[in-house]
């Protein structure tokens, strides 16, 4: 039972880390298209994207491969 528990979670966290790591490349298209407009407020909206979602979105991936990494290793079966 724990052993499907384990493997389980670490499928659902692999999930969700394969569903965030795309975000960041997106986050820095977005901040760099919004800081060569060289617009006032684009600059600032750029650096309040990176901030306040680039950043700990990064940082919440890091802590989720962490956790990932912490899990027991899952043997591959044999077909």
């Amino acid at each position: 039972m724990v052993k499907e528990s384990s493997r389980l979670l670490r499928a659902e966290l692999q999930e969700v880390i394969g569903g965030l790591k795309p975000l960041p490349s997106v986050l820095a298209v977005a901040i760099s298209a919004l800081r060569e407009q060289n617009a006032d407020i684009d600059a600032d909206v750029a650096d309040l994207l990176q901030r306040t979602v680039s950043h700990p979105l990064q940082d919440q991936i890091q802590k989720l491969e962490t956790l990932l990494g912490r899990l027991p290793a899952m043997p591959t079966q044999k077909r």
